[in-house]
């Protein structure tokens, strides 16, 4: 039997014709989302979206697009560059409530043979960009995005102006460092006062900005942007990490060399026992999301133990050991101006809202794509 969220049955597609151009919608939101990081929907709307595409081929196996994004990293949309990661830089799979979270759990048990024993971590998911940060010898060297997670593209020209990723670390480490790259509301603002002096449209939103920031070459000012590690890879086969250690303890070591990780967010990271303590803190994260000073748009939850995390394994788009429960979307009322039917660039109709400014989550909404 085949199960259905609300949210996907919200946006359930009746026949292949709404597929296709649910298909075609999906493609063209992650090529904007991560070419020029301005995707006409929100995170909430791509997350329907893309569910109600994941649930129509679940339910039609046989009849599944060859050119569906569903299965890549990124949605096969970000810019690979010519980096090779070290080793693969994943997304991670979502859940959208407690059911969802518990469903996760039971996989984990099965891939495992049995409960796990060595506890949950429980930390925020930064709105950011992925990148993979290298030190040598206690330098930083490189930066790279994520790109197709096996291949990123070279950003280092951002090295000096980001928070939380040192140029020299407290020793002589050689490591890579993974996390997000994010505008704190205060760097956001900031960014928006540079760029209109500099007669510069202002950003969309944080996540937006930072993921054009870190692209960007040629602009005459430089934004300061904050990072927050959330795993590390050891580099050149030199030894960093304790033998044995978990995720936490990896994070601490991280934090201990001068690099600031997702512990150090007011949300912090917890470990815990089992799924239950997991989604209690879930629900206490999600209570604080307004005070944070970086947005986040859910909270990840890890096997602690990398020995299990290893036992659990990898898809090819995300691990298996580690999952997304995605927050509500952050909701205002505001008014209806207009609506406009728009024609894409394949030639299927999307209506777009018009509405009365309204401030969500950092950014002015004055559009926004509305789904059929």
């Amino acid at each position: 039997m085949t199960t259905s969220t609300a949210v996907e049955a919200q946006f359930r597609m009746s026949d292949r014709t709404e597929y296709e151009a649910a298909l075609q919608r999906l493609r063209e939101a992650s090529q904007a989302y991560y070419g020029d990081g301005d995707s006409a929907l929100d995170d909430a709307s791509y997350d329907r979206l893309r569910l109600a595409v994941l649930a129509w081929e679940g339910e039609n196996p046989t009849e599944v697009s060859a050119e569906s994004p569903t299965g890549l990293v990124a949605d096969g949309a970000a810019p690979a560059g010519d980096v090779a990661h070290t080793t693969r830089l994943l997304s991670l799979d979502n859940v959208f409530d407690a059911e969802g979270l518990v469903a996760w759990g039971a996989s984990v048990q099965r891939r495992l043979g049995r409960a796990p024993e060595g506890g949950f971590t429980v930390e925020p998911k930064i709105d950011g960009a992925a990148v993979a940060a290298r030190y040598r010898a206690g330098r930083l060297v490189q930066i790279i995005t994520r790109g197709d997670g096996s291949h990123g593209e070279d950003v280092s020209h951002v090295i000096g102006q980001i928070d939380g990723l040192p140029e020299r670390l407290a020793g002589a480490a050689t490591v890579e460092v993974r996390g997000e790259v994010a505008f704190t509301q205060e760097q956001f603002e900031t960014a928006n006062e540079v760029r209109t002096a500099h007669g510069a449209q202002v950003f969309a939103n944080p996540r937006n900005g930072a993921a054009g920031t870190l692209r960007a070459k040629d602009r005459p000012y430089r934004l300061r942007m904050t990072f927050w590690a959330y795993g590390v890879v050891e580099l050149d086969g030199e030894s960093f990490l304790p033998a044995g250690c978990t995720h936490a303890e990896a994070l601490a070591a991280v934090a201990a060399a001068g690099v600031r990780t997702t512990a150090d967010s007011p949300a912090g990271l917890r470990v815990v026992a089992d799924l239950a303590e997991a989604q209690q803190r879930v629900y206490e994260i999600a209570g604080m999301r307004a005070e944070l000073p970086v947005g986040i748009d859910g909270v990840v939850v890890k096997l602690d133990d990398t020995a299990e995390q290893q036992s659990a394994g990898f898809g090819t788009r995300f691990p298996y050991w580690a999952i997304a429960v995605k927050l509500p979307a952050v909701e205002r009322q505001t008014v209806l101006q207009d609506v406009v039917w728009e024609v894409g660039r394949t030639g299927v109709l999307a209506p777009t809202a018009i509405l009365a400014p309204v401030e969500i989550d950092g950014s002015t909404v004055t559009r926004a794509t509305l789904l059929l």
